[in-house]
């Protein structure tokens, strides 16, 4: 996951945003509590999202108390204590990361390996630790990057099979939210439509860096329709899978933090697909 997940701040609440943050600094405490200080360089706006979300339809009893940490040390803050969902987002952040720098190992360039063969034996024993918590979910994920490294091996031209498997993967990981059965239908369709928007916006983003580095990007292959190049379709496709997301939340029941996800995916999404076009036309 790449931190394309976030609200729209400006139209959050004060409230909101003060519960945003908690939740924000809390992971990034879980984190360092759970797999060492290091494993804090993971922290992301999406998995912020994640356990904003698995709260909200879990309804777990959340608890904010005053704390100060390293960023902050001279101001307390509202902190978000531990909880099963802060446990599941970090847990779930490093078996992601584990597989971003076998990744990068293999298709980075030489700095790129170097510094990544230097972090992966505390990656590996964090990604050992988070694997025995989630096991299907780790299994699951080895197995979809397996299927995505084989993809970008062929070139494969198609920017829905490319998608595939960040969408399965994140389906699996909200589907694990609810135990009731239509509650997780609803999240496993969340879920995919999530995976594709991340996986869709990253390589969006990276298109030049990729065109440059002469890596795999689906956009770099598919075929554009008559008048409309790639890039803007996959803009389109963003639009109209954001629209399906909206859908799909409307069906969702939560119980904490209303506010601040229906901000997400009607809001925050867009925005950030905006921010990524915007910086491709400036770009050009």
């Amino acid at each position: 996951m790449f931190g394309y997940i976030k609200p729209c701040a400006p139209e959050l609440k004060v409230k909101e945003q003060e519960a945003y943050r908690a939740v924000y600094c809390g992971l990034c405490k879980e984190l360092g509590r759970s797999y060492g200080q290091l494993s804090r360089m993971t922290l992301s706006y999406d998995f912020a999202f994640l356990s904003v979300l698995a709260m909200g339809v879990r309804g777990d009893a959340v608890e904010f108390r005053q704390e100060r940490c390293m960023v902050h040390p001279l101001k307390k803050r509202n902190i978000c204590q531990s909880c099963g969902s802060l446990e599941l987002s970090a847990a779930m952040a490093i078996i992601l990361l584990y597989h971003k720098l076998q990744d990068n190992i293999a298709d980075g360039d030489a700095a790129e390996k170097a510094a990544c063969l230097l972090a992966l034996p505390a990656a590996k024993a964090a990604y050992d630790k988070a694997a025995a918590k989630l096991p299907a979910l780790a299994k699951l994920t080895e197995e979809q990057m397996a299927s995505q490294a084989a993809l970008e091996k062929e070139r494969c031209s198609s920017v829905d099979r490319a998608a595939e498997p960040t969408a399965k993967i994140l389906e699996a990981l909200l589907g694990s939210l609810s135990e009731d059965e239509t509650q997780q239908l609803v999240l496993k369709r969340i879920g995919y439509l999530l995976g594709r928007c991340i996986y869709l916006m990253d390589a969006l983003d990276d298109l030049e860096e990729d065109i440059k580095k002469d890596n795999y990007n689906p956009f770099r292959y598919c075929e554009a329709q008559e008048g409309e190049s790639p890039q803007e379709q996959a803009v389109s496709s963003l639009y109209l899978t954001i629209a399906e997301l909206i859908r799909a939340y409307d069906l969702l029941e939560v119980q904490y933090f209303e506010g601040i996800l229906s901000n997400v995916f009607e809001l925050g999404l867009k925005q950030s697909v905006d921010h990524i076009k915007e910086k491709r036309m400036n770009t050009k």
